[in-house]
């Protein structure tokens, strides 16, 4: 085994995958890291579950020379696959959970509170008010974004403005929804006026019926919408905000729009699961990736802005004011968090399920 792993995946090119486009790696994606399949009996040992493409290439590398500390660490494809994992009790002992699910997970007690992030105080403003405030608690929040529309300036003949026009007939089969079933349906509700989290049901039967008109004109649900739009075969996309970024550095003709309707920001957060083996490790491992330098390695690599405010000198200052980096105020002010809606979740996936596979 090579003494010094990188972060390398299986893919044409690294660059354009999505913040959720999962490798299906697993023992295979483990090797290709350069770390082992199994922890060390002798040692100390962490287990990681995170999104896939989403931490520096060194970051591993650079904590085990620090610490000695052996690392398993593996990706999943969704927050439902992760909360599936954990609800069965899969041993990891630091997970990355975004805000919705990260609300769930408290409720069901199946993560612990974090004792010992040295941190806190350098996070920005937003997780030092409620309801951060209270659910830092249980998490240390981690990179952040904004969900929108990219587009192809090439073939699109106007600047996007609006959720409207990701229904917009003259571009049929050439538009993509976000394979997220709280992106996609809030997307919908939003256009049609109502709040992105709701669970009133007329109006989500109302948004069903708007997602199955677009599904005419869909090209597809999916999160790997990157190298679609930089090639042209996809030309509008309901998207991430880094990973248009991404893409853009790879065609400039890709911009990105956030709707005039308004949309969600995202917070995706670190947490430790409640029968976690390895919590003191976890939080060693806590207290170095969200040091300013190499947090700010993160979001060079990502695009996705992080939560730690003196890294901001660390940054690519092409990221700062951006929206594809780090949002100005004014669109911020559009944007509203993916809550969590309980019981209602289940409602959630039944039409999902109707939207994508009955029809």
């Amino acid at each position: 085994m090579s003494s010094k792993p990188s972060l390398k995946v299986l893919a044409p090119d690294a660059s354009l995958l999505s913040r959720r486009q999962f490798l299906g790696l697993s023992a295979l994606g483990l090797l290709s890291l350069g770390l082992p399949g199994c922890a060390s009996r002798g040692g100390r040992n962490l287990n990681i579950y995170n999104y896939s493409y989403y931490i520096a290439p060194d970051t591993i590398t650079n904590f085990r020379q620090k610490t000695d500390i052996s690392i398993v660490y593996d990706e999943f494809s969704s927050q439902d696959v992760l909360f599936a994992k954990l609800k069965l009790g899969a041993g990891y002992d630091l997970v990355v959970a975004s805000d919705y699910m990260l609300r769930r997970l408290i409720r069901q007690q199946i993560i612990a509170p974090i004792e010992g992030f040295e941190l806190y105080d350098d996070l920005i403003s937003i997780c030092k008010k409620e309801p951060w405030l209270s659910l830092c608690r249980y998490c240390v929040p981690y990179l952040w974004g904004t969900t929108g529309i990219g587009y192809n300036r090439k073939y699109v003949k106007a600047t996007p403005t609006s959720w409207n026009d990701l229904w917009d007939e003259d571009y049929a089969g050439r538009i993509t929804m976000l394979d997220e079933k709280r992106d996609s349906i809030g997307a919908a509700l939003i256009r049609l006026g109502y709040n992105g989290n709701s669970t009133d049901q007329h109006e989500l039967n109302e948004a069903r019926r708007e997602l199955l008109h677009q599904k005419r004109i869909l090209r597809q649900y999916t999160n790997d919408y990157i190298d679609g739009l930089v090639r042209g075969e996809i030309w509008l996309a309901q998207a991430w905000s880094g990973d248009i970024s991404r893409a853009k550095a790879a065609n400039p003709n890709i911009d990105y729009i956030l709707p005039k309707e308004g949309s969600f920001f995202f917070i995706d957060s670190w947490c430790i699961p409640s029968d976690a083996l390895h919590k003191k490790e976890a939080v060693e491992f806590l207290n170095f990736v969200m040091q300013p330098e190499n947090v700010a390695k993160v979001t060079n690599f990502t695009s996705y802005p992080n939560t730690i405010s003196s890294s901001r000198r660390y940054v690519n200052a092409a990221l700062i004011d951006n929206p594809l980096g780090y949002p100005p105020a004014d669109m911020m002010a559009r944007t509203f968090a993916q809550e969590d809606i309980g019981a209602n979740e289940k409602v959630w996936d039944r039409m999902w399920e109707d939207i994508k596979f009955k029809h």
